[in-house]
C-alpha cells in the first residue's frame, strides 16, 4: 500500500462500518468522496482517478459499498442503490470531521451505479461543493425496458423465497467470454462486450472481479430512479462525463438526465467509448483531464 494513503473505515446511520482508503493531501484541503458501481469494488480504477486528484492537491476518501470487497453487510455480494444513498451522507460526516480536510469543500464523485446513488445523493445533500458523475444509472425503469418478460416474475419469485428462509439465488455479473455473449444462453446481469476488455486491464494488473451477485440486485436497481430528481441538484455544480457509445445504460438516457438538470452543469463525451472504456487508456486520461479542470474552477 502507498505510503500516500491508509486503511480507514466509518459508521453508517444503520451501524454498520464500511472501509476504504484515505489519500491525504496536507492541511486544510477539498476532499473528494468515491464508491465504486455495480458489482465492482474499490480497487477497480478508483485508485488511478484518487492518484490524479492527490497529485493536485485534493484529499480522497474510496470505500467499498456495503456487501462488498472490505465493506460488510447483511447479504454478501448484494448492491442496494437506496441504502448506498444513505451511505454517502455518512460519508460525508465523516470526511468532514477529518481535521485536514476543508468541510466546505466536499465533492460526492460516482461512476456508473454510484454515478446513480451520487446523483441522488447531491439532489438532497447541499453540504457538498460539487458533484461528478461518469457512465452514470439515470432510471431502473429504462434498464427494465430490455430485460426478457419473465425476468419481472423471476425477481418476485426470488424475493418471496429470501422471505421463507430459502435464500436468495446468485447470478453471474457478466459473461465468461465473447462467446457465452453471443450464444445468447447467458444467465449474466451485464450482457455487453465492451466488459471483456475491462475485465483484461484488471486481470493485467492482477486485480480481483467478483463474478457472482445477488439476483435481488437486480429487483433492487430496478426499482432506483436517480434521474427523476436530478433538477434538486441545484445550485450545486454538476458535471457529467458521457461514454458516446454507452449500451449498458444508454447514452441517449444519460444525455436526457443532463438536459433535464439545471444550471450550474457541464457535459463531456467521450467519443467512441463504451461503458466500461472511460476506466483505463487514453480515454482514462481523456477523462480524469476534464475532471481535473472542472474542479479547478470550482475549488479554488
Amino acid at each position: 500500500m502507498s505510503d500516500l494513503r491508509k486503511d480507514v473505515e466509518f459508521s453508517t446511520f444503520d451501524g454498520l462500518r464500511l472501509r476504504g482508503w484515505l489519500y491525504n493531501a496536507g492541511a486544510n484541503r477539498p476532499c473528494i468522496i468515491m464508491s465504486h458501481g455495480f458489482g465492482a469494488l474499490k480497487e477497480h480504477f478508483l485508485p488511478d482517478f484518487a492518484s490524479r486528484f492527490q497529485q493536485a492537491g485534493y484529499a480522497v476518501l474510496i470505500y467499498d459499498n456495503r456487501n462488498w470487497g472490505a465493506s460488510p453487510g447483511k447479504t454478501p455480494n448484494e448492491t442496494d442503490p437506496h441504502q448506498q444513498v444513505r451511505d454517502y451522507l455518512d460519508a460525508f460526516d465523516y470526511a468532514a470531521s477529518l481535521p485536514d480536510v476543508d468541510s466546505s469543500k466536499i465533492v460526492y464523485w460516482g461512476t456508473s451505479m454510484s454515478g446513480g446513488t451520487a446523483l441522488a445523493a447531491a439532489s438532497i445533500d447541499h453540504r457538498i461543493c460539487a458533484v461528478i458523475v461518469q457512465g452514470f444509472f439515470v432510471s431502473g425503469a429504462k434498464v427494465a425496458e430490455k430485460w426478457p418478460t419473465e425476468m419481472l416474475p423471476m425477481l418476485l419469485a426470488n424475493r418471496a423465497a429470501i422471505k421463507e428462509g430459502k435464500g436468495g439465488i446468485m447470478v453471474p455479473l457478466a459473461p465468461e467470454n465473447e462467446e457465452e455473449l453471443r450464444s445468447g444462453q447467458s444467465k449474466a446481469i451485464l450482457q455487453d462486450a465492451d466488459i471483456f476488455g475491462y475485465h483484461d486491464e484488471l486481470d493485467k494488473r492482477g486485480v480481483l472481479h467478483e463474478k457472482m451477485i445477488t439476483l435481488n440486485s437486480a429487483f433492487n436497481a430496478m426499482t432506483f430512479e436517480p434521474g427523476r430528481d436530478v433538477s434538486r441538484i441545484a445550485p450545486t455544480p454538476l458535471l457529467m462525463v458521457l461514454p458516446e457509445t454507452d449500451a449498458v445504460i444508454g447514452a441517449e438516457n444519460q444525455m436526457d438526465t443532463f438536459q433535464r438538470a439545471a444550471e450550474p452543469k457541464k457535459l463531456h463525451v467521450i467519443k467512441d467509448s463504451g461503458h466500461f472504456g472511460i476506466y483505463y487508456g487514453q480515454q482514462f486520461e481523456e477523462n480524469i483531464a476534464v475532471q481535473l479542470d472542472f474542479l479547478k474552477g470550482i475549488l479554488k
